[in-house]
């Protein structure tokens, strides 16, 4: 991965169009997953970006333990967070997860914070590492 940044001589617009370039594959892309995850804790995200016209698109989806088998969200537009990482917005029937994660090496933080439509229950934050998983 590239990073481009810094001063430029260039006029104000040329500048801002190029100020920061982001080349594909995100450390974050990938399959992360914690096998020992608890209830309602992530057990798996799935990450994906792709380069198109100098611009990176990125999607990801989450999986957190459930029973009889773990719940999944569908892929989801992510973004590219200011000074790396990535931040995706899960809608649910009963809430929002919001996860926003960076990768070091072969693992990924996750924090996630649960945002619930009920206004009388609390927000939750919560911190995951997961591993990439082998192939």
């Amino acid at each position: 991965m590239l990073l481009l940044s810094g001063p430029d001589l260039r006029p104000p617009a040329a500048a801002a169009q190029t100020a920061t370039r982001v080349y594909c594959p995100l450390p974050e892309e990938g399959i992360w997953v914690d096998k020992a995850a608890k209830w309602q804790e992530l057990t798996r995200l799935e990450v994906e970006a792709t380069c198109v016209d100098d611009r990176v698109q990125v999607r990801a989806r989450a999986f957190m333990r459930c029973s009889p088998r773990d719940c999944k969200w569908g892929w989801t537009e992510a973004e590219l967070r200011p000074g790396g990482g990535v931040r995706v917005r899960l809608e649910g029937f009963f809430g929002t997860r919001d996860i926003k994660m960076r990768a070091f090496g072969d693992n990924i933080e996750a924090d996630v914070l649960v945002v619930p439509h009920d206004p009388l229950q609390q927000e939750e934050l919560t911190s995951h590492i997961l591993k990439r998983a082998r192939r």
